[in-house]
Order: structure tokens, then sequence, then C-alpha cells
């Protein structure tokens, strides 16, 4: 399996801010080596990722990514047949680490964070359509994030129900009766959305 991708495409131009945002995350995220640079590992992790999506939905992955990232996968997801290549999860992860210099379990980490990272960034429509695409196994690694509220695209959906709703009849209670009803809905509102990879690769 092929998924050489060339990550000085952007070099010399300006890092758009979405792409720069992403790549503060990955590697914040404590998954990449020392040796290995936020760049090159989103744009191998999603360079690989595309090859197991079929031609077209691999052109609107690149579509969707910011400026600086596009310009990395854009080629990958160009020149290829149309028919996805098929391979599973450990397949994509030994790809990934071999192409990184990394080991497995370090490619699933760099996976999961970079897969995180970019998740929030583009449509939640775009991500489960790449989601309906792959295996059962791979889906444990693209998608998971979205489903925990992290997506851009998603908020909370109990925002509207932080205040309890008015009471009807004249014998509303004071003010320090009340204060005791807030604190059950307030804890939701508190999830920062991540979801640390904690499996190994099997």
């Amino acid at each position: 399996m092929g998924s050489m991708v060339n990550t000085t495409t952007a070099a010399g131009r300006p890092i758009d801010e979405v792409s720069e945002h992403i790549f503060r995350q990955v590697e914040q995220s404590g998954a990449l080596p020392p040796h290995l640079g936020a760049p090159e590992a989103v744009g191998v992790a999603l360079c690989t990722l595309s090859r197991r999506l079929s031609g077209g939905e691999a052109r609107d992955l690149a579509a969707a990514l910011p400026s600086t990232i596009q310009a990395i996968v854009q080629p990958c997801a160009t020149h290829r047949d149309e028919d996805p290549e098929v391979f599973s999860r450990r397949e994509f992860l030994e790809t990934l680490a071999e192409h990184l210099h990394i080991d497995t379990d370090q490619a699933r980490a760099v996976s999961s964070a970079v897969f995180a990272a970019v998740e929030r960034e583009i449509p939640t429509k775009e991500v489960t359509d790449i989601e309906s695409q792959l295996p059962a196994d791979l889906k444990d690694l693209w998608g998971r994030h979205r489903v925990a509220g992290s997506s851009h695209a998603e908020r909370p959906a109990d925002t509207s129900l932080a205040e309890p709703p008015p009471r009807a009849g004249v014998d509303a209670p004071a003010p320090e009766q009340r204060r005791g009803d807030v604190g059950a809905d307030s804890t939701a509102a508190g999830s920062s959305g991540d979801v640390p990879a904690k499996r190994r690769a099997s």
C-alpha cells in the first residue's frame, strides 16, 4: 500500500489559521515522538486514510480540509484509482508506522490525535460520510471523536435546559429556594470532548 506524501508542499507559503490550530492540537496531544513534526503526521495519516476511501470521497475529504493541509493531501486524493484500497486497521497502522518511522502503538496514538483535531474542523457530514466507507475496525480510529461531541459542528444538546422551566401560578419559590435546582444540569456542560485512545491495536 503506497501513501507517501510530500509535506513540503506548503513550504514558503503562510500557514492558514485552521491548519495551524490543527497542528498545534496534534503537538499538544503528546502523541508525537521527538523526531516527528505535526505537518508530516497529519499529512501521512490523512493520505493513508484517503486510500481506504473511494476516489470521490477522498477528493471530498481533501476539499473539506483547510488550505495548508489541503495542499499536502490533495495529490494523494487526486492521483489514484477510483476504487478504494482494501486494508484493515492493522495494515493502516503498519503503513503509518513505516512511513513515519515509529512503532504501531505510536502510530495508533498519532492517528487518534490527528483525526481528533481534524474532525473538529471539518463539517460533520464529511466526518460521517468518511465513516460510512470504513470497516468497523477503522471506525475505532475515525469518527469516535464526533460521537464524543468534539466536532465543531455539534454543540451540546442540553444547553437550553441549563435554566429550569418557569413554573405556573403565583406561588413561585423564593430565589434562595431555587438555588439548589441548577446543579444537576451544569455537569453536562463541563465535558471537554476529547476521548483519549486507550485501546491497544489488536
